[in-house]
């Protein structure tokens, strides 16, 4: 096992499932499966022999729910939940669940919730490139825009939407259209800043003046928080809240 690697359990009563999370765990190499278990009550023992930094655990499962189960344990784990029903997520939400997965779960999705639990876990993962020193300039980048390179000022950025073929980005100032995917601009936005909230939007998180379980409203227009993005974006929001 390689240093600064991810511990990391399987909790998951259908085979079919726990051979799909095998799988992906094994591409990404930072990851070490100590184990997979039918059951919140098979995996406790586990629990209690080895260090785990990270649990994928379904739902939805005969006996204890996951939910339940993660309830149970004390201090509360990082757990990525995974489940074929959306109407979990608030509840995964409330225990600070590093993600949300929702069945048929692609790699793509599995990778970005395990890109978060790497932003938000406090260890040094030795392949992640430290934070570049700070500049009093401006953050900007240029993006294609009508055969122009246009520069635009992250700060002036209020959010992203996806049209078929094309980006449009709202700005403070205006609006510009780009041929760059939603998941190409995703790719290079800083996770800091703009956050993906539905499948068509990323806003920028400095610029959100309300949100609840179900929208984010920004200047001028409120944006839908989609099912799939749903604990994600409340997550993340959530360490925003004072009282």
């Amino acid at each position: 096992m390689m240093n600064n690697s991810i511990n990391c359990i399987i909790i998951e009563d259908e085979k079919p499932a726990a051979d799909i999370l095998e799988h992906y765990v094994s591409k990404i190499e930072l990851l070490h499966l100590v184990g997979t278990f039918n059951s919140g009550t098979q995996a406790m023992r586990c629990l209690n022999t080895h260090h785990i930094d990270l649990i994928f655990t379904d739902i939805n499962m005969p006996g204890i729910s996951g939910i339940d189960f993660i309830k149970s344990i004390t201090p509360t784990p990082n757990v990525i939940f995974t489940t074929a029903h959306s109407e979990y997520a608030v509840e995964g939400f409330e225990l600070n669940a590093v993600d949300y997965l929702l069945k048929p779960i692609t790699f793509e999705r599995f990778l970005k919730a395990v890109n978060r639990f790497i932003k938000l876990d406090k260890h040094t993962i030795e392949t992640l490139k430290p934070a570049p020193a700070a500049s009093t300039a401006a953050p900007f980048v240029f993006i294609k825009c009508e055969k122009k390179m246009v520069k635009i000022f992250l700060d002036d950025i209020l959010y992203f939407e996806s049209q078929k073929n094309y980006l449009l980005i709202y700005t403070t100032s205006g609006q510009h259209k780009t041929y760059h995917s939603i998941s190409e601009m995703e790719e290079k936005l800083p996770a800091s800043k703009f956050l993906r909230v539905h499948r068509s939007f990323i806003v920028a998180i400095s610029k959100i003046e309300q949100f609840s379980t179900s929208d984010v409203t920004l200047p001028g227009a409120t944006i839908p928080i989609g099912r799939h993005y749903a604990a994600a974006t409340l997550q993340m929001l959530k360490q925003y809240q004072q009282g």
